[in-house]
Formats: structure tokens, C-alpha cells, sequence
């Protein structure tokens, strides 16, 4: 399976999505993950924001640097 992660904006409500490298008509996931200034932060405050992300970010972070 192919990934494709880009940023954007929601804007009223609305996720829009241009020049995807995929087919037109076909049914992707879409994860949306808030970007934060971590480096703001404190631990706890980190700790907080990120404890509801489903999955194990640390590999998803490598498997994408491992792609690019």
C-alpha cells in the first residue's frame, strides 16, 4: 500500500486535497493529526496532546524517512 502525506488546512469544516498521486474515484484512509509547536511545550503538555493518537508514531515517522 501506497502513502502520500502532505499538509493542508481545514477550512469550515473542509478537508481539500490537491494533486494526489493517486487514481481519481478510489476509497483512501484519511488520518488527520493537528500540528503543534512541541518545542513549546512542556512534557505533560506533549504527553496530553498526543496521548489519543491511535498506532505507533515513532514507526511511522521511520518508515517515512526511510521512503524519502
Amino acid at each position: 500500500m501506497s502513502q502520500f502525506v502532505t499538509e493542508t488546512h481545514i477550512k469550515n469544516g473542509h478537508l481539500e486535497l490537491n494533486n494526489v498521486p493517486f487514481t481519481d474515484d478510489i476509497e483512501v484512509k484519511v488520518i488527520v493529526i493537528p500540528k503543534v509547536d512541541l518545542a513549546k511545550m512542556s512534557f505533560p503538555e506533549i504527553w496530553e496532546v498526543t496521548k489519543p493518537i491511535k498506532g505507533n508514531l515513532a514507526a511511522d515517522i521511520i518508515q517515512e524517512r526511510e521512503i524519502r
